[in-house]
C-alpha cells in the first residue's frame, strides 16, 4: 500500500487542528505514515502556543513531528530564491516537510478541515493511473476570485484549454475587478497570461509528487517554493504558474464531497478568525465540542500542560523584553 506523509501548518486553532487530523486519520489513516506540524514563528494569540503540546501528546503515537519554524517568512516580496538561506527556506510554509519526507507523495492541508470520506485513495489512484507524470492533484484555482469564472469561460477542469489573449484577459479583469485586481493586472501586463493569475493547486488539501517537486523547485530547480507568496499572489500561485510553464501538469479533484473547509464558520473562511478574537474563540469552542463528541476528551498530561505554560511565558517575556529595548 502506498504510504504518504502529511504537512499541516499551525497558525493557532489547536482544536480545529486536532479535528482536522482526527477526521483525516479516521477516513484515510491506512495511507498515512508521518505527520509534520509546522508551527509558525508568529501566532495570532499568545495562548495558541499552548495548543502545540496538546496536539503533540494526542498524535505522538501516530508519528507526529512538531517543527518550530525559526523565521517568519510568509510573504517574500522582492526576494530572489537564490538569496534565501537554508534556514529561512525551511521556514517557508510546508517547506520543511517537502524537503524531509522520504515518501513519494506528500499531502498538504489546512488546519481547519473536516473530512467525511477518504480523499487520499482517489488522489493516489489519479496520480498512479495518469499517463503523464503529475506534479500534483487537488482542486485547481481560486475561481471565486477569477473574472473568467464569472463569465463562465473557465473552471478548474478547463484551465489548460482556456487561453485568452493578453488584451482579452485585461478587458475581462477590468469588467470584473477582484480583491487582487491591481496585482493580477500587473502580472498580465508583464506577460503572465496563462495560467491565469488566480490559478493554483489549492492548499486546503492537495497531494504533491515529491520527486518532481524537488527536481523543479528551488534550491534544485528554478521554481519558487510551494508555500512562498511572491509579489502579492496567494500561496502556491507562483509555484503553480512556474511549474506549469516548465511543462508539468496537474489534475483537478474537487474536495467538496470528501471534506469541508472552515466547517465551524458560516463564511467557510479561516482568515476572519486570525484578526477577530470573538470569531476565533467561537469556532474553537465548536471544534472542541466536536472533538469531545466524536473522538476524545479534552484532557492532557501534567507534562504537556507544564510545557505549554512555559512556552507561553517565554513568548510573553520575549515580547516584553523586545518592547523594553525599543
Amino acid at each position: 500500500m502506498q504510504k504518504v506523509d502529511i504537512a499541516i501548518s499551525y497558525y493557532g486553532k489547536p482544536y480545529q487542528t486536532m479535528v482536522t487530523l482526527f477526521s483525516l486519520l479516521e477516513h484515510s489513516g491506512k495511507f498515512i505514515d508521518k505527520l509534520y506540524l509546522g508551527v509558525e514563528r508568529k501566532q495570532p494569540y499568545d495562548d495558541a502556543w499552548g495548543g502545540v503540546f496538546k496536539i503533540k501528546e494526542v498524535f505522538e503515537k501516530r508519528g507526529i513531528e512538531v517543527v518550530f519554524l525559526k523565521h517568519y517568512a510568509p510573504y517574500l516580496n522582492h526576494v530572489k530564491p537564490e538569496e534565501l538561506s537554508a534556514e529561512v527556506l525551511e521556514s517557508i510554509r510546508y517547506q520543511y516537510a517537502l524537503q524531509h519526507t522520504d515518501k513519494k507523495y506528500l499531502l498538504i492541508l489546512h488546519n481547519d478541515m473536516l473530512f467525511s470520506k477518504d480523499l487520499l485513495q482517489p488522489m493516489l489512484e489519479t496520480m498512479e493511473r495518469s499517463t503523464r507524470p503529475l506534479a500534483g492533484v487537488g482542486q485547481i484555482g481560486q475561481c471565486w476570485n477569477c473574472p473568467a469564472f464569472f463569465e463562465k469561460l473557465c473552471n478548474p477542469e478547463k484551465y489548460e484549454q482556456y487561453r485568452p489573449t493578453q488584451e482579452e484577459l485585461l478587458a475581462l479583469m477590468d469588467r470584473h475587478p477582484t480583491v487582487r485586481h491591481t496585482h493580477n493586472r500587473q502580472l498580465v501586463e508583464q506577460g503572465h497570461v496563462h495560467p491565469l493569475p488566480e490559478c493554483r493547486l489549492n492548499e486546503y488539501v492537495c497531494l504533491l509528487n515529491i520527486d518532481l517537486y524537488r527536481k523543479f523547485t528551488y534550491p534544485q530547480g528554478p521554481v519558487p517554493p510551494f508555500g512562498a507568496v511572491w509579489d502579492g499572489s496567494d500561496t502556491a500561485a507562483a509555484w503553480f504558474r512556474d511549474m506549469f510553464n516548465q511543462g508539468l501538469r496537474f489534475e483537478n479533484i474537487y474536495f467538496d464531497a470528501y471534506a469541508e473547509h472552515a466547517p465551524f464558520h458560516a463564511t467557510k473562511s479561516g482568515h476572519l478568525a486570525d484578526d477577530n478574537r470573538t470569531i476565533y474563540e467561537n469556532i474553537e469552542a465548536q471544534a472542541r465540542e466536536y472533538m469531545i463528541r466524536h473522538y476524545q476528551k479534552d484532557e492532557y498530561s501534567f507534562q504537556s500542560k507544564l510545557q505549554a505554560k512555559q512556552l507561553i511565558y517565554r513568548k510573553k517575556l520575549g515580547k516584553w523584553v523586545a518592547k523594553a529595548l525599543k
